[in-house]
This record gives structure tokens, sequence and C-alpha cells, in this order.
């Protein structure tokens, strides 16, 4: 049954007058106002000549929601009671986000709905504001060429963005809310279980090297805690690792040439340069001269063959 109501009513007066929020009557069929009280009245614009006798509820919604408007009137001809987020026009054609309550009432013998208004434009304002921070925040983290997560205090994954998806060969969808040692445990056996834990318990931010075999990669983490929980960022550093792994190979060579010619070729030189000594207080005839020309011949030969045991090592080290 709809509620009967009149100017008659104490209770009436009470709710719908003194009321802080914008409260009007209107007759379903005409859309007519039949009472508007005072908040609707300075919060609209009209007076209160124009809202019962010179405009109807559709003159203040916007002309491409008026089909929604008759629509919406027909489904709650018979409804007790409607929640819903509309758009108003007031007077000077400013556009307001309002959160409606509409009940089925009965006012002087005619059928009508009184409607609480809420202006919620200020808060569908923040809302937008926060939506696109929020989506500038997400589209950033998206683009960013390092992985990042993030982890609740049980260290359950509410963030995870494609470059983590493409470093770890994990799908987002597989791992968000969920935890990453019961899914893969072999990560609860490497330092990463550890470091997360000891960064969120000590709140304090880490970084460190892992190698994650299962992907043949390594991986370099840092940890930041905050009051919610973990965020991280990593980045691939296998082919570094491999970089370094190359450097250390050529200096182990270039080490092994320096012995080399520290110890190895001095030898041979330092005979070739004693026998030359030798030579100069020697006779100048082929029988003082064989035996001398024989190790210098050998001392020559073995020089020889170290220098070219030395270049074929210079040659390899610098490919």
């Amino acid at each position: 049954m709809p509620l009967l109501i009149s100017n008659d009513d104490a209770s009436f007066n009470l709710l719908f007058y003194n009321s802080p929020n914008p409260m009007w009557i209107v007759e379903v069929d005409s859309l007519q106002f039949k009472e508007v009280n005072e908040a609707a009245i300075k919060h609209y614009g009209y007076s209160r000549d124009e809202f019962l006798n010179k405009i109807r509820l559709s003159d203040i919604r916007p002309i491409y929601e008026q089909q929604e408007m008759l629509d919406l009137i027909k489904r709650i001809k018979h409804s007790q009671t409607i929640k819903k987020d509309l758009t108003h026009i007031k007077k000077d054609g400013s556009a307001i986000r309002v959160n409606i309550t509409s009940y089925n009432v009965t006012y002087y013998g005619s059928r009508c709905r009184m409607v609480i208004i809420l202006d919620i434009t200020d808060q569908r304002l923040k809302d937008i504001k926060l939506t696109e921070a929020t989506n500038k925040i997400n589209e950033t983290l998206e683009s960013i060429t390092d992985g990042f997560i993030t982890l609740d205090k049980k260290l359950k994954i509410t963030y995870w963005n494609k470059e983590a998806e493409r470093i770890l060969i994990i799908n987002r969808d597989t791992v968000l809310h969920k935890s990453l040692w019961q899914l893969y445990p072999y990560y609860r056996e490497l330092s990463v279980y550890e470091q997360f834990n000891h960064s969120l318990k000590e709140k304090e931010t880490v970084k460190f090297e892992e190698y994650i075999a299962p992907i043949s990669k390594w991986i370099c983490f840092n940890v930041y805690p905050g009051n919610d929980g973990l965020a991280v960022y990593f980045q691939d550093i296998t082919g570094q690792k491999h970089g370094e792994e190359q450097i250390n190979l050529k200096n182990e060579s270039l080490d092994q040439i320096a012995y080399i010619n520290s110890h190895l070729i001095r030898k041979p030189l330092a005979n070739i340069l004693g026998i030359i000594n030798s030579l100069e207080d020697v006779p100048r005839d082929e029988d003082h001269l064989e035996m001398p020309l024989k190790l210098l011949k050998q001392s020559a030969i073995e020089l020889d063959h170290i220098i070219k045991d030395i270049n074929n090592r210079v040659e390899k080290t610098m490919k």
C-alpha cells in the first residue's frame, strides 16, 4: 500500500520540510511537482512557484536521458522503494550527479513518488580522479622495463605486471591473490622466500640476486616494505651475469698470458742473450761457432713456439 501523506501530517512536515537534503513529491502520470522543500529550492535554483507551476520532472533531466527516465517511471509505478544514481540539471544549466531514493506515496488522492536527493557530484569527481590516477599508475607499471609485483602481509600476490609475466614466465591470472610459494614450491627453497620475509618483518629494504634454475635466469630483486605488505621490483640480469663470466674467463687468460710473458719467455730469451754474450769473446771459426749456433737455434725455436701460443691465447680472449 502506498503511504498516505498530506500537509496536515505533523510527522510528514518534520521529515519533509526540515530535511537538509532536497526532497520533492512528483505525480507519476503527469511528472508535475506537487511539493518541494526549501533544500530543493536552494539547491536547484528554482523558486517554489517555478517548481509547482512552470517545470516538470523532465525539465531537470538531460535530454539524452529522457527516454531512460520514462522507462524508469513505468517500472517504478508499483515499486515501493527505488535507489538510483541519476543526472539532474539545475536552473543555471549545470549538471549534477545525484543519488535518489524514491517512495511510492498517495498525496491528496494522487499517485505520486516522494524523492529524497543526495548530491554526489563531488564524490563522483573524487572517484573519477582516483580512478584516473589509478589508471595512470597501472599504465606506468605496465610500461616499465622492470618486473613489478606487490604482496600483502601474508605474502599473497596482489599485483603482477606484464614484465613480471615475461621475466618469470608466469601468467598473472595464475598467481593473483595466491601464494607464490604454494604454486611454485621451489621458490620457498631459494633465498627469495627468506629475503621477502625478512623485509616484511624488519621493515627493511633489501636487494639481492638469485639464480632461478627452473627458468635458467639470474634475477636481481629490490624489495620495499610498506604498511600493507611488499613492493618488489626485479630485473633479468642473466645476460649481465654471462658477460661477467666471459670477463672472468678473459681475465684468467690474460693472467696466464702475463705469466707466460714474465716466466716462460724470459727463459729462451735469457738463453739467447747468454749465447750472444759468450760469442763475443769466441774466435770466429766454424768449430767454435757450431755449438753456440745450435743452442741459439734451439732457443729461437722455443721462443717462436711460445710467441705463437701467446698469439693464439690473445685471439681466443678477444673473441
